[in-house]
């Protein structure tokens, strides 16, 4: 694996001051608690808590004893399990997971010729419908055995596998509950003897509710209230490979150093370098253009910076991690709240000062004829693969809708319902860049007719046409309908930018009083 020669944080003391002022500026507005994690290979820069774990108790937030609910953040744990199977040649990527399922209740049905594998599963290429519901409870006695949960919520196969990318929390359960199984065992305590115990990661678990020995506190999830916080009750994820870790800052800097170090942190080793370099690989191709994904993480950011991430949310709790691996950096930061800005924003910051990736450069037009035609052939409303289609939670893809409008020769303009408009320049036919960012839009047509629109920073999924009588201009009447009636939560997995949409039409109170149901 490549590796920068150069230090890309000199000055300890400086790195903590810079994150500190971007923290600052969020505590108390943004968010009551962060815990923040940053890593140069098997060295810890920095580890620190900041606010409040819990604003009721005035309890500060400690890199080193505060644990936060990390989201799908967690779903990094799980594939690095897929891939020690894999390594011990107990599980194969290509093989069909039902081979795995013989002693299971859960089957995955034959819809079409090719089945389902454990590439599809961590690639979220396996073509399983979106119902956006992560089997959130309040009560952890209405959490069930992984086994029951997957058999009694198949999901539907709704295209098929490897054709596109829809973000899925069945298929990321669907992976752990494939592990336990391989291996004679449950899911959490497979990865506490194999990864957890190993890293010495002693604060983290996907047991819930958290155990009462955890050497730990739990930092609690909190909602707004007019300008400050409320601490809120927890919420029990019945998919827990897909979502239930529960870690600290310092734990997170464990894992992101054994990554980074190929699969090894000190003496522990988790992973081959082989096997950890295979993880790492492209296993799903979008489009080349675009970010793609690897196992378990998808690229982050300009697509040719070699980045890595996955982002993470549960009811109110945010999350993001990031691996730099040629500078051999990994940078974590969670929040103990939902807010309408992410995590992510902080980790940009830290990416664009430190030069984790270059600058965004002013996009040059293509040199091809015809960018006006093109410009106008891709030219409509798109919706997005990890969304519902069908059924209440359809109002979710409604909010989704992204409009594209030719503004000029080889130039678009793409608009969504909140108004967010963007400029973009054909750099090469079909392939659109950002103007003032690092985004890239590549759309695949055949005979004049787009088949899918793909963008960088949606990694989760596609962008698909939508036809006219499911347009925003068409469903516009109806939607503050659908709106009032939309009583199931959008738990925000995976970084999906559906949460920030939907807060816009609920008041805080509401969205956390929808979260607990």
């Amino acid at each position: 694996m490549a590796r920068s020669s150069t230090d890309p944080f000199p000055d300890s003391v400086e790195l903590e001051a810079f994150v500190d002022d971007v923290i600052a500026d969020r505590i108390g507005t943004t968010t009551p608690g962060a815990t923040v994690a940053i890593v140069s290979g098997d060295t810890p820069i920095l580890t620190k808590g900041y606010g409040s774990a819990d604003v009721d108790a005035n309890i500060p937030v400690r890199a080193d004893e505060t644990v936060f609910r990390v989201g799908s953040v967690g779903k990094l744990v799980t594939y690095t399990a897929v891939m020690q199977g894999v390594e011990q040649g107990v599980l194969d990527l290509d093989t069909d997971v039902n081979t795995y399922l013989t002693d299971s209740a859960v089957t995955v049905a034959d819809t079409y010729d090719d089945p389902v594998t454990l590439r599809h599963l961590g690639t979220h290429t396996a073509g399983f419908e979106s119902t956006l519901d992560p089997e959130i409870v309040a009560d952890p006695e209405a959490l069930t055995s992984l086994e029951t949960l997957l058999a009694d919520h198949q999901r539907s196969r709704v295209r098929p596998p490897g054709e596109h990318v829809g973000y899925s929390n069945y298929g990321a359960a669907l992976a752990g509950h494939i592990v336990a199984e391989a291996h004679d065992t449950t899911f959490e305590e497979h990865v506490q003897s194999e990864i957890f115990d190993p890293l010495e990661m002693t604060h983290s678990t996907f047991a819930q509710p958290v155990p009462g020995d955890q050497p730990s506190d739990l930092a609690a999830p909190h909602v707004r209230d007019s300008e400050s916080f409320l601490a809120a009750d927890d919420v029990y994820i019945n998919m827990r490979p897909a979502g239930s870790l529960s870690a600290s800052a310092t734990d997170m800097a464990a894992f992101m150093s054994a990554h980074l170090g190929d699969g090894a942190l000190n003496d522990s080793r988790i992973l081959d370098a082989d096997t950890a370099e295979r993880m790492h690989s492209r296993h799903h191709v979008r489009h080349p253009a675009v970010t793609n994904w690897r196992y378990g993480f998808h690229e982050y950011g300009d697509p040719d910076a070699n980045l890595i991430a996955h982002s993470g949310a549960t009811v109110n709790f945010t999350s993001h991690l990031l691996l730099a691996p040629d500078h051999n950096v990994g940078i974590f930061v969670a929040y103990n709240s939902k807010p309408s800005e992410q995590p992510a924003a902080i980790v940009d910051e830290i990416v664009a000062e430190y030069d984790l990736q270059p600058a965004p450069t002013t996009p040059q037009p293509t040199a091809k004829e015809d960018g006006r035609k093109r410009a106008e052939t891709v030219a409509g409303e798109y919706s997005v693969t990890y969304l519902p289609q069908r059924g209440p939670l359809q109002v979710a893809d409604l909010l989704e809708h992204v409009t594209v409008e030719p503004t000029g020769d080889s130039q678009l303009r793409t608009t969504t319902l909140e108004g967010d408009a963007r400029q973009w320049v054909e750099t090469e036919p079909y392939v659109y860049h950002e103007v003032g960012g690092h985004d890239v839009i590549a759309f695949e047509v055949t005979d004049g007719t787009v088949d899918v629109m793909n963008m960088s920073s949606e990694p989760t999924g596609v962008y698909q046409p939508v036809p006219f009588h499911e347009q925003q201009v068409v469903t516009g009447g109806i939607l503050g309908t659908a709106l009032s009636g939309f009583g199931l939560s959008l738990a925000g997995w995976g970084g999906h930018s559906v949460w920030q949409q939907w807060k816009q039409h609920r008041s805080d109170d509401e969205l956390g009083m929808e979260d607990s149901q």
